[in-house]
C-alpha cells in the first residue's frame, strides 16, 4: 500500500490493519548538473517490491531525498519525522537506505525504528533477492515483537 496512491476512503477500510511503515532515505547528488541517481534509484526499486510483497500491513511513505547536507541534520529530521508517525500510531517503522549510509543512520537504543540496508546501484545482487531479504527482515520483526510483547 503507498500512500501516494490512497484515498481518504480506501484508507479507512484498511487502517485497521497496517501497523508498519517503510520510509526509504537516499541521498541525490547532482554535480555539474548531471543527476547520480544509482543509489535513490536502487533504494526506490527494493522499496516498491518490498511494497507489493507486504501490501495489506505495510505503507511505503514517499522518500527522503537528502543532498550533501551536514549528517546530523538528516539524523535529526529522520528522528523527528519518524517521532510524529510513531504517535500516530504505527508500531514498527523501517527506514530504507543504502549500505553506504548506514553508519549515519544506524538505530541507537532509543531509536523509534529499524535501518534496513540495500546495496548500491552497482550491486551484483539481484533486486528480487534483496527484496526478498528485506521482507524477511520485517517479518522477522514483526514475530519478534508480536511473541515478546
Amino acid at each position: 500500500m503507498r500512500l501516494s496512491s490512497l484515498f481518504d476512503s480506501d484508507w479507512h477500510k484498511w487502517a485497521p490493519y497496517v501497523d508498519t511503515l517503510l520510509i526509504p532515505v537516499y541521498e541525490v547528488r547532482i554535480p555539474g548538473k548531471e543527476p547520480d541517481l544509482g543509489e535513490a534509484q536502487r533504494v526506490r526499486e527494493v522499496a516498491d517490491g518490498v511494497e507489493r510483497e507486504l501490501s495489506g500491513r505495510l505503507l511505503l511513505l514517499p522518500g527522503i531525498p537528502y543532498g550533501s547536507a551536514d549528517d546530523s541534520l538528516l539524523r535529526q529530521y529522520v528522528e523527528h519525522t519518524v517521532c510524529g508517525f510513531k504517535k500516530s500510531g504505527f508500531h514498527h517503522m523501517f527506514l530504507l537506505a543504502p549500505r553506504s549510509h548506514e553508519g549515519l543512520l544506524t538505530e541507537n537504543a532509543g531509536d523509534a525504528w529499524k535501518l534496513l540496508t540495500v546495496s548500491g546501484e552497482e550491486s551484483e545482487s539481484r533486486l528480487e533477492d534483496e527484496v526478498e531479504a528485506i521482507c524477511q527482515q520485517v517479518v522477522a520483526t514483526w514475530e519478534t515483537q508480536n511473541f515478546g510483547e
